[in-house]
């Protein structure tokens, strides 16, 4: 079936929902592993995280170092390449938004409120033409903070699952 362009919304959009409303499997899986890795603290450290213990979620997993006022992406995993036709690794979100400016104004402000806030963001929704370069429709993203104490976030893991539909 052709994608018509008619039905293709105006703007991307998303909710806000509630981590134990998430439905992508390495979404839950990656909330799970947070969880138990934080034990008592409002959110784990950098350093507790162990790639080994999720190397079946890395694809899905990006981590975005906090800079002042800044994002830098320093890892992003393969289903986040391949749904944006933006180069990401090792770049500051400001950076990416000459190429593709709807992603920079949707993802800044969720980051700066897990970052703010010390809370896990969960979201989930479906893309429009604002967004230029994506290779998807639909998805769930969540965010979760990471920081040497339960005050600072210093990272952010997020988690990101996407999924492409017929516009009908």
């Amino acid at each position: 079936m052709p994608l018509h362009a008619a039905h293709i919304p105006d703007y991307t959009g998303f909710d806000i929902i509630a981590p134990d409303r998430i439905e992508a499997d390495p979404l839950r899986c990656a909330y799970a592993y947070w969880r138990s890795i934080r034990g008592d603290r409002r959110f784990p450290a950098r350093s507790d995280i162990r790639p080994r213990d999720i190397a079946g979620l890395l694809r899905y997993v990006s981590l975005i170092k906090v800079e002042d006022d800044e994002f830098v992406y320093r890892i992003v995993g393969d289903a986040t390449v391949r749904a944006y036709d933006v180069a990401m690794h090792n770049r500051k979100i400001s950076e990416m938004a000459y190429e593709e400016p709807g992603f920079t104004s949707i993802v800044r402000p969720l980051l700066l409120h897990c970052v703010e806030s010390g809370d896990v963001v969960a979201v989930r929704g479906h893309t429009g033409r604002d967004l230029l370069r994506v290779n998807f429709t639909d998805y769930e993203n969540l965010l979760l903070p990471l920081g040497p104490d339960n005050a600072t976030v210093d990272h952010v893991m997020t988690v990101s699952h996407y999924a492409s539909q017929p516009y009908i």
